[in-house]
């Protein structure tokens, strides 16, 4: 007789787990704990964003100095030294980065909000609220690029994000220097004295291909909870600015296929803050064309392809709705006529909330309102507790989602991660039904060990057929059962390797039937050595009901930690769905010149279909910008597949003056073989009043 835990008791037994491991969370505010410190400088001088450190209070700021490289956890041989200093009303950063081979240094990208591969950069962290779970990241690279993001408790990047903020950046004969100016009223932040900041830096040298780090540990060195101290902030008479930002905009959008139409828009985005550390959003009729945010991509998957959010209206506490289980995702809201959000944190909360009304698009289009209310609660050093709530009531029916999360440490290296959600659904299946309704469940637990070079996870996911939510993205269902991950990542100066991976991933799912839904064995390795080579080999044995799957591949990297020098080769073969395959592909990025970066991406799969004649199917992709200076440039997509589905972009952008942009926009794409081709043509103006 066979039997299956049921995940009827999933919620008792869980609820157990969670009230003993509150009993050993803990925590310490304590300024002078055992990690890095320096104090910043309050000052009433002016700073000449200009990135030559000839400001006198430089020379009476306090150093951050000691960085740290990973691969060898001593002193890194090229140092970096960091000061800082404030006002009432921004934030001064001043970096030294020594290089005693400048004229090697790599710095080329000048894209801003775009991550510097392939070059020297620096990252400066900030956890203003001292929260160690989130942070703000300001990125330079040696020509004063900027990248900014912020990250949540489940330590995903929301690139998303971004703010105005000064840099400038010097190339001199043995090192880059650049400042950062940055508004306070950008930051969520107390309005306090006597404060402490979480705060990290890292620099990344491609030459030497190190990284290093101020506050360093072997694990987890990129998240909050392992920074260093920033103090002596007093901030209880800081100038609290409400960064009022109104963004007007005006586009249009022409078809010119069987019938041209042509579409004409006009909306807003006001953003402000009500307190130094909340703040509100309101929209109305957004522009969403998506000029910056997707990504170039055609791909054959058999799941919903996820996309990251660009968007201006999303832009604050986008981080907070990452959850283990994605039961929020943006980009369903397709349409938007008028929404409103509040995000960001009190005392030992974090939360956003948001109301939308317009159109929602999951399988087809469903027009109505949508509030959605998430709350993190901070339990003691790093754990926290979540909880998420969503009503969605349209035209055809309603959708409501409650769920609870956490992340629990038990220990430094130990910790519980759990999710539970129900969802109360009465939405047709198909526009052309009637509504039906419906409770499912989703729960997720896992028990999670993580060790340098060690990182191991237990758990057990259970997702019944219809726990679907409407504004969620779930890419599969009706599954439950155990899956098991154990990867080994080391780094050495000393070794015969400079990295070394190895990862095995199981996942056994049945459905609730009983029979076996998906079982997958994974088995992934790779090392790089010291003269940049990298080498990685991987086997994959998948059974997707009712298909057993297996692929198998091999890999080459020729100059590995140089982006933009390097050449990848790999060979893959196996079977997908009965159709045994061996598969080619070939990537190379180059720039020809500074302002000309390109990557190429050819793919070519020989098929073996049964009882068919063999086939061999490609995809070719070319991506490329060009610079004619800083505030103007041309994007390019050039993707096409052998059945005659393609896919051609092109993005022409212009920042004529500041804070105002105009965008013109050509796009023709193929989706569906045989199909008819679509070819469009936008152009959008924008304006920001700050």
């Amino acid at each position: 007789m066979r039997t299956r835990f049921s995940f009827r008791y999933f919620p008792g037994c869980f609820l157990s787990v969670v009230l003993l491991s509150l009993n050993v969370c803990f925590g310490h505010d304590d300024p002078n704990a055992t990690v890095p410190s320096f104090s910043a400088l309050k000052v009433d001088a002016p700073l000449v964003v200009d990135g030559i450190l000839d400001e006198p209070f430089w020379q009476r700021a306090e150093a951050a100095k000691n960085f740290i490289d990973i691969r060898t956890d001593r002193p890194a041989d090229q140092q970096t030294t960091v000061r800082i200093a404030y006002t009432r009303t921004h934030l001064y950063i001043a970096v030294e980065c020594l290089d005693d081979k400048i004229d090697e240094i790599r710095a080329t990208e000048l894209r801003e909000d775009r991550f510097f591969r392939g070059d020297d950069w620096v990252e400066v962290h900030l956890d203003p609220m001292h929260s160690h779970r989130a942070k703000y990241a300001f990125f330079s690279n040696p020509l004063g690029t900027r990248l900014d993001a912020t990250e949540g408790p489940y330590g995903r990047f929301n690139t998303g994000w971004s703010a105005e903020w000064d840099l400038a950046a010097k190339i001199h004969k043995d090192r880059w220097t650049f400042e950062m100016r940055i508004p306070l009223a950008i930051l969520n932040y107390k309005r306090e004295d006597n404060q402490t900041w979480g705060i990290n830096f890292t620099r990344n040298l491609v030459r030497t291909d190190v990284s290093s780090f101020w506050s360093y540990t072997p694990t987890d060195y990129y998240k909050p909870r392992n920074f260093g101290h920033l103090t002596g902030l007093d901030l209880a008479e800081s100038r609290f600015d409400r960064n009022l930002e109104v963004t007007p905009y005006l586009s249009t959008h022409t078809d010119f296929n069987s019938d041209t139409q042509t579409e004409i828009q006009t909306g807003a985005d006001i953003n402000f803050r009500l307190t130094p550390s909340i703040i509100t959003s309101w929209t109305v009729n957004p522009d969403f064309a998506q000029v910056e945010a997707d990504a170039d991509t055609i791909e054959l998957r058999d799941t919903e392809r996820f996309l990251p959010e660009k968007r201006l209206f999303f832009r604050e506490g986008e981080e907070l709705m990452r959850m283990r289980n994605t039961l929020y995702y943006s980009r369903r809201f397709s349409d938007i006529d008028a929404g409103a959000k509040v995000s960001g944190d009190w005392r030992d909360f974090k939360f956003s909330f948001l109301d939308i009304y317009g159109q929602t698009t999951h399988d087809y289009d469903f027009h109505g309102n949508s509030s959605v209310i998430r709350v993190l609660n901070n339990v003691g050093e790093k754990s926290n507790l979540g909880y998420y709530f969503s009503d969605s009531e349209f035209d055809m029916g309603h959708s409501r989602v409650a769920s609870a999360d956490g992340n629990l440490f038990l220990s430094e290296y130990f910790r519980v991660s759990y999710q539970f959600s129900l969802e109360d659904d009465n939405l047709p299946s198909d526009p052309n039904e009637a509504a039906q309704s419906g409770r499912d469940y989703l729960g997720y637990t896992s028990v999670n060990y993580e060790k340098y070079p060690w990182d191991i996870r237990l758990s057990y996911l259970g997702i019944t057929e219809g726990f679907n939510p409407v504004l969620g993205y779930i890419p599969r269902r009706d599954i439950f059962g155990p899956s098991f991950r154990a990867r080994y990542y080391a780094r050495s100066s000393e070794q015969w390797y400079k990295s070394l991976l190895a990862e095995l991933d199981i996942d056994y799912y049945e459905n609730e039937t009983h029979e076996t839904a998906l079982r997958d064995y994974s088995f992934v390795t790779g090392f790089a050595l010291h003269n940049d080579m990298g080498f990685r080999f991987g086997h994959d044995e998948d059974f997707h009901a009712p298909y057993n799957n297996r692929r198998t591949t091999i890999g080459v990297d020729l100059n590995e930690s140089d982006y933009w020098r390097s050449t990848e080769v790999g060979w893959g073969f196996g079977t997908f769905e009965q159709t045994e395959y061996d598969e080619l592909m070939v990537a190379k990025r180059l720039k020809p010149f500074e302002r000309w970066p390109i990557r190429h991406e050819f793919t070519v799969r020989f098929e073996r279909p049964p009882g068919n004649q063999d086939d061999t199917v490609w995809l070719n992709r070319i991506i490329f910008d060009y610079f004619f200076s800083d505030d103007m440039w041309i994007k390019s997509s050039l993707q096409h597949r052998s059945t005659g589905v393609y896919n051609i972009s092109l993005i022409y952008g212009w920042e004529f003056i500041r804070d105002a942009h105009c965008y013109l926009v050509f796009n023709s794409i193929d989706e569906e073989e045989n199909g008819e081709p679509i070819h469009s043509i936008f152009a959008k103006l924008v304006y920001t009043f700050r």
